[in-house]
This record gives C-alpha cells, structure tokens and sequence, in this order.
C-alpha cells in the first residue's frame, strides 16, 4: 500500500467514529432508541444497512473461491447460505409479522405466542442462548477472515488486525446503538457499491476465449444448475444437494430466524407493513452488487494466473488480485475500505442485535426494575462480553474460513430451523416442544461428529440434525400441555399468519394470505435473478441476460403491484 491508501482508509474509520459519536445521546435514550432505533427509522435506511450487514469479507473471500473452482454453480452451491434465501420470505410476508408482534427481540417474541408462563420462559431463554451462539459463531467468522485479510496489506499479524477491526465496530457500536449501525452501514453500502462496480467493469473488460480456457469452473458457468456434476466428489449428485441447499434457506426464512439476528431486527424497527416489503425489495437489489463483485475477483485472479490449489491460496485470491496492476494507488485504498466496509457492516450489526438478546431476555428477567440507563451499560456490557469471546475462540481455533462457514451453516443453523418455523403456523405447538427441539437439534449436531458418513456429507448433516430437532419437537409438544387459548387468540389476533389456525379465527384474512402464497413465490424467483442478471452481464452473456431480464421486470411489477395499502 502507498500513503495514499493509508489516508483513504484512516478517513473511513474517522468517518465511521463520528458518526457513532453524534448518534451516541440519541441512541442513549431508552432500550428501544438503542435496539431498534425508536422504530423510527426509514425504510431505505433499514434495507441499505440490511444488504451492508449481509455483505461480509469473510462472506466474499468464501464465494471468490467457489466461483473460482465452479462457476456460476458456486453461487448454486451458496443457496446453503450465501445467497440468503431469507430475503425474499422476509419480503413477502414475514417481515410483516414481525413488525406487526411490536416486541423488541424474538427471544421476547416466545411471551407472546407461549404465555408468560413456564413453556413460555423456557422457549424465551433458549431462543436467547440460541441467538447468542449464532452471534459468537458468526463474530468468530468474521474475525478469522478480516485479521486474515488486513495482514496482507498492513504492517502487521493476523492477531494484531483482527483486535484492530474489533475494537473499531465495537467503538461506534456500543456508542450509537442501531442509530450508530445503520446510518454508518448506509455510508459503508455506498462505497461497497461503488468498489463492486469498478471490479465488475475491469473483469469484464478481461473475458477473451483463452481466459475462459484457464478457467478451473468455466465448465459450469450454466445459469441452469446440472443435476449431475462430475469430477466434483461428494457433490457428484448436485441436484440433491441443491435440493437441500434451497430448503435450508428456504425453511430459515419460513422460521424467521434467517440465520442471523439483525435481520429480525430491521423488521422489528420498521414503520408499516408497506415499508417492510419495500425494505426487503430495496435490501434485494442493493445486496445483488455482491455477486458481479465475488465474479470480478475471480476472473482477475483467473488473469494473473493465480493456482488455488490449496486453500492457503484459495483465501488469499482476493489480496492477491488487490495488490496487483488491476488497482492502482488510490483506488486500491478504496477497495481495502469497501472490503474493510463489508467487513465493519456486518460485525456492528452482529453485535448490536446480540447483544440486545443479553440484555432483554437473560438480564432483564433477572433485573425486571431496572432503570433505563441501567439497560443502556448492561447494552454496553453485553456487547463487550460478546466480541472478546468471539476473538477468543478465532484466535484458539485458527482454522479456515470454508471449514467455519460450513460447520455455522449446515450443523449449527439446522438445530434450530424446525422448531422456529413450526412456532408460527402450528397452533398446537407449545414452548416445551420449542426448547426440547432446539435442545436436540443442538445435541444431534455435536453428535453427527461421531458418525464418518454423516459428517462426510452436508446433505446428511442437514437431514439428522433437522430430523432429530423435529422429532424432538413433536414428542415435547404432545406430552406438556398445550398453551392456553386466550394466549393463541391474542397472538393470532395481532399477527395474523396463516397456517393450521382455527378456521373462525382466519375468516377475513384468507385474501391476504393467498397473495402472501404467491408473493414469496415471486419473490424467491426475483430474488435469484436479481442475482443472475449482473453476473450474466459481467461474463457478456447478453441473450440469458435478456431473457432473465423480461422475467425480472414482470416479477418486479407484481411485487411493487401487491405492496399493502397502510
């Protein structure tokens, strides 16, 4: 790096520090200001700040390989995770049923459909625990690859990095609460735009038929996915793992869990039903920047002749290509600041909403009096408590970003994906069945270790642990009792969601919940072509382009066309 690339990222960080800085006495309010910003923050700024959380460099360090190695079918094999399926279901509807539960987090959310009693409790605290191990797997994620990243452009180790980045997030996080978070993830989402643009222009300028050659995943650079690859192991059988892949994602959504925290938490903050849907549309089309971006970097790698034969060298494409002809002084600062963006986006989203589950649903229980500014330093606390285990454990383990990112997405999120999606649509479901599930969907992942074949296969993986947190769940919600009618009246009747509900109490609902139906359907196809559509730009594609492109405009208008009224 050249002076210039210091001053350009030393002046995003104190852009970052200021904006946390004069956010601080309005997030400092109350618990709410704090949390979810008052519930007062605009829909656009929700869903910029959305697709800036989802955009990580840990995320796009992952993808840069796999679309390196396979294609276009390394974003097929990221419906496990990376392509975020969530969205569009958030999107259609249940982003709707969030805002409409008015409670700050989904741990509290359990009072609500379980009672205030014990079921009720036991599913509060264990949906707390179970966030909050999202939250230190995904912050040990993200520091694995961000002191990883660093190292190879600052005068310092991987270690020395990765305490950098987190003392910064954690600055302008725990000062400006979601105020500091989502107003600087719109700064950041701006300049991750612009860095994603400059790569995909400069990678498409370089498609020839030779470089297509050298390419190791140009044999799969199909926008239909094969059901049958070979040469690629244990994924020999694409279609069945696709299959899998997509009903992961698709039940995270359906569950409301979406794999994270903080996308929860953007609904819990908005205004209106209307402003949901647009946020999730905005948050789609912004976030669709991540994939020319991930395409770019491999097709500049394929250029420099970069052999990712090891996965040593398959984590270090993108500062390799970064430090190359391709991004001179300048301009290779703002791309260490976009990335660095990517980065800090995803970190201080991580927390904040992390933390809001430490202090909403174990602390405040414990301290039900507690005054306002009490709340405000255990949200302090909480936060601190929450980074320095996650640099703990990524400094312990020092293992590699693919090996964290699959053990997160196919062991840890599949123990909880059935008992949260069964919480919305079931009315016998229960609390005891909500805990003893994610109880065993937890025991199930730890115990697939022991077992060669499962843990060989992540197709396997997913059904076992799913499975086994499913039988759980039954078993528990038929042998406690079941929650008391005035409780299921009451949720029924704020939220309103469809599903096996008495007949009496979904009467007036039933044209809303067709167009819910078709909704998430557009949305999951727009979704995937919101996607497709840049890539196949950027590799000159122009007929598949068109094609997609008449597509989208016709999913898009139905979209903006069923936007709720209010």
């Amino acid at each position: 790096m050249q002076p210039v690339d210091y001053w350009i990222v030393g002046l995003y960080l104190v852009v970052l520090a200021v904006i946390g800085i004069v956010l601080a006495r309005k997030a400092s309010q109350s618990s709410e200001h704090y949390f979810l910003g008052g519930r007062a923050l605009p829909w656009w700024a929700l869903g910029a700040s959305g697709m800036a959380s989802n955009l990580d460099v840990a995320g796009t360090m992952t993808l840069v390989a796999l679309i390196y190695l396979y294609g276009l079918h390394g974003f097929f094999i990221e419906l496990r995770g990376g392509v975020v399926l969530p969205i569009a279901v958030f999107l259609a509807f249940m982003g709707k049923w969030h805002r409409r539960s008015a409670v700050m987090t989904t741990a509290e959310w359990m009072l609500l459909r379980f009672g205030d009693g014990l079921q009720g409790k036991a599913a509060r605290f264990t949906a707390a625990l179970t966030y909050l191990a999202i939250t230190v797997a995904m912050t040990v994620y993200f520091f694995t690859a961000g002191g990883r990243f660093l190292a190879e452009f600052l005068p310092f180790t991987p270690f020395q990095c990765t305490v950098g980045i987190a003392l910064v997030a954690f600055g302008y996080t725990l000062i400006g609460g979601l105020y500091g978070v989502v107003w600087t993830d719109v700064f950041q989402a701006g300049i991750i735009g612009g860095a994603a643009v400059y790569v995909a222009v400069i990678a498409a300028r370089q498609i020839t038929p030779e470089l297509l050659a050298a390419w190791p995943g140009n044999r799969l650079n199909d926008f239909v996915p094969h059901w049958h690859v070979d040469g690629l192991g244990a994924y020999s059988n694409f279609g069945w793992f696709l299959c899998v892949w997509a009903l992961k994602g698709i039940t995270e959504g359906l569950g409301g869990s979406a794999g994270s925290a903080y996308m929860a938490q953007r609904y819990y903050a908005a205004r209106s039903d209307a402003e949901c849907q647009k946020l999730g549309m905005l948050w789609t089309v912004l976030f669709a920047v991540r994939w020319p971006l991930v395409l770019g970097f491999a097709i500049l790698a394929v250029k420099l002749g970069i052999d990712a034969s090891d996965a040593a060298t398959i984590e270090s494409i993108v500062p390799t290509v970064l430090n190359s002809a391709f991004f001179p002084p300048g301009v290779r600062g703002l791309m260490i600041a976009a990335l660095l963006a990517a980065a800090m986006s995803t970190f201080d989203s991580t927390i904040n909403a992390g933390a809001s589950y430490l202090v909403q649903d174990i602390y405040g229980p414990l301290r039900p009096r507690a005054t306002q500014r009490e709340v405000i330093w255990a949200g302090y606390l909480g936060s601190a408590a929450i980074v320095a285990l996650g640099l703990t454990i990524a400094v312990v383990a020092n293992t590699s970003l693919l090996s964290v990112w699959v053990n997160i997405v196919m062991l840890l999120f599949p123990a909880f994906l059935v008992p949260f999606a069964l919480r919305w649509y079931w009315a016998r479901f229960n609390g005891a069945g909500f805990a003893v599930g994610i109880a065993a969907g937890f025991l199930a992942a730890w115990l697939s270790r022991w077992f060669p074949t499962v843990a060989a296969n992540e197709a396997l993986q997913f059904v076992f642990v799913a499975g086994s947190s499913l039988a759980a769940s039954l078993a528990a919600t038929f042998a406690a009792d079941p929650v008391p009618e005035s409780v299921l009246r009451n949720f029924h009747a704020r939220v309103r969601p469809f599903g096996w509900w008495p007949r009496a109490w979904r009467a007036g609902s039933e044209d809303e919940h067709r167009c819910d139906g078709w909704r998430v359907a557009a949305a999951l196809i727009w979704q995937l072509l919101t996607f497709l559509i840049p890539m196949g730009a950027v590799l000159g594609r122009w007929p598949e382009v068109l094609v997609m492109g008449v597509v989208w405009i016709a999913l898009f208008t139905h979209l903006v066309r069923s936007l709720p009224r209010s």
